[in-house]
């Protein structure tokens, strides 16, 4: 092979290594950039179709819901980014202070309709019939989250005040362990009442719109005797795409968020 000719081919084979790494590079710009969205079990099935309405405008977004608790267990993907969602201004401060979340970054883009419920299991506390019954010697043990914690826990302590029944119910208030199932707490005989989400026990196995059938409920804690709960959104730090989080929690806010919110049945607040 003469110079010259050795000399085109080293060309052409560099061409083509060229060629190949910028369809290599084209092929990485292509792949979705996946969003991990941490959320409570309440906001689980509405935030499906907000996230059904995000992709469809956003191809190059893959959202992964992911259902946590304890809060503890959060932390940023290995790839891509992650935004977490809470039920509670409560919870949001307790991302921030474990330095997951950046305070200036969080976002209220909604507020809570599901009911705060008292329920109890099918089979247990026979003489348990209305809220007012909690009060009664039979009941001993009621799940409840820590108010200083939880949102839920603060604004069941806010209802049960204004019924007069907190003075009452404080001493059979227990805070069920960190990361466990209420549910299968109380199944398990370890309280006599649980206060939860209502929207959570369709989650939790029920169907139709209606709780698992091993669980009754016993009362609805009336919306107007507590605090409106917001939803609140932040981006996880350190994720490796923190414009991809950022874009979500920009969306969650903007006009088009708030009609993918209200498409899904939630109530968007109007304002970032």
């Amino acid at each position: 092979m003469t110079r010259a000719l050795r000399l085109s081919a080293t060309l052409v084979a560099a061409a083509l290594m060229l060629t190949g790494c910028g369809r290599a590079k084209e092929q990485a710009r292509r792949q979705p950039v996946r969003l991990t969205i941490y959320l409570p079990c309440v906001i689980g099935g509405p935030l499906q179709k907000v996230a059904a309405a995000y992709e469809a405008g956003h191809p190059g977004v893959e959202l992964a819901p992911q259902t946590y608790k304890p809060f503890e267990s959060l932390s940023a993907p290995k790839e891509g980014s992650a935004v977490a969602i809470t039920v509670g201004e409560l919870e949001m401060e307790s991302l921030v202070r474990a330095g997951l979340a950046d305070e200036g970054g969080v976002r209220t883009f909604a507020t809570n309709t599901s009911p705060l419920a008292v329920v109890a299991a099918a089979e247990g506390a026979p003489g348990l019939k209305q809220l007012s019954d909690l009060a009664r010697p039979s009941v001993t043990r009621i799940f409840l989250e820590d108010p200083e914690k939880s949102s839920l826990g603060a604004r069941a302590v806010e209802g049960f005040q204004k019924l007069g029944l907190w003075e009452k119910l404080k001493p059979k208030a227990v805070s069920p362990p960190a990361g466990v199932m209420v549910l299968g707490e109380l199944l398990a005989g370890k309280a006599d009442a649980a206060v939860v989400f209502k929207g959570c026990l369709f989650g939790e196995g029920g169907e139709g719109g209606q709780p698992p059938k091993t669980v009754r409920v016993v009362g609805e804690l009336p919306p107007d005797l507590y605090r409106p709960i917001p939803y609140q959104v932040a981006a996880i730090k350190a994720g490796t795409r923190p414009e991809v989080a950022q874009g979500f929690v920009d969306f969650l806010v903007s006009e088009k968020g708030s009609e993918a919110l209200r498409g899904a049945g939630l109530t968007p607040t109007g304002r970032p």
